[in-house]
């Protein structure tokens, strides 16, 4: 009883959408999907509508690269340094080695020069690393070698040394890295107890 009910209804509704829906086209074999609804006109184009650039139409930005060859022309400890016409100086002479005091040790204030060479003058990061004689980081210091303004091509670096507690005294040596290039080691002597 629901099937017949079910057939019933199905023909109704196949008998009120018309013969246009179960009519075959002439001489394609598809089926006329004509509904009878009102037409209203044609698709715009979108031709006079503003069309979005191209991709290439967009410019493209232009980077260069340059490989900047950098290079450390001297390092030097003081205890304080002025600056001259041939670079930073260091006043009352460079410190032949660094003193540790106190107890636990603790190293004297100093300061430390790095003379970079750059003929490119690019700014770059550089990093030092006082090594002890195991091979252990005692100190660091980061910043940037700044060419800016300066129409030479070598520029000088300055690490103010805080007094910093050390194990013990000996050959340490201090690492420098420009742009996370290490550059090479340079010695520095750590003397217990002297002034």
């Amino acid at each position: 009883m629901k099937i017949g009910a079910l057939l019933a209804a199905s023909t109704l509704a196949l008998a009120l959408a018309g013969p246009a829906l179960a009519q075959k086209s002439k001489g394609k074999g598809k089926l006329n999907m004509d509904l009878n609804l009102p037409t209203f006109g044609a698709l715009p184009t979108g031709e006079g509508l503003q069309k979005p650039k191209a991709e290439k139409d967009l410019p493209t930005p232009t980077t260069t690269s340059i490989d900047a060859k950098y290079e450390v022309v001297r390092l030097q400890h003081g205890r304080s340094f002025m600056r001259s016409a041939s670079g930073a100086t260091p006043m009352g002479g460079a410190l032949e080695s660094i003193a540790l005091t106190g107890n636990p040790p603790t190293s004297e204030r100093f300061t430390t020069v790095v003379r970079v060479k750059c003929p490119q003058r690019l700014n770059s990061s550089i990093e030092l690393a006082v090594l002890d004689p195991r091979g252990d980081t005692a100190m660091t210091a980061t910043g940037e070698v700044n060419f800016r303004g300066t129409k030479q091509d070598e520029v000088d670096y300055t690490v103010e040394w805080d007094p910093t507690p050390m194990r013990s005294g000996g050959d340490f040596q201090v690492l420098v890295r420009i742009g996370g290039q290490v550059m090479g080691t340079w010695p520095l002597k750590v003397v217990e107890g002297k002034k």
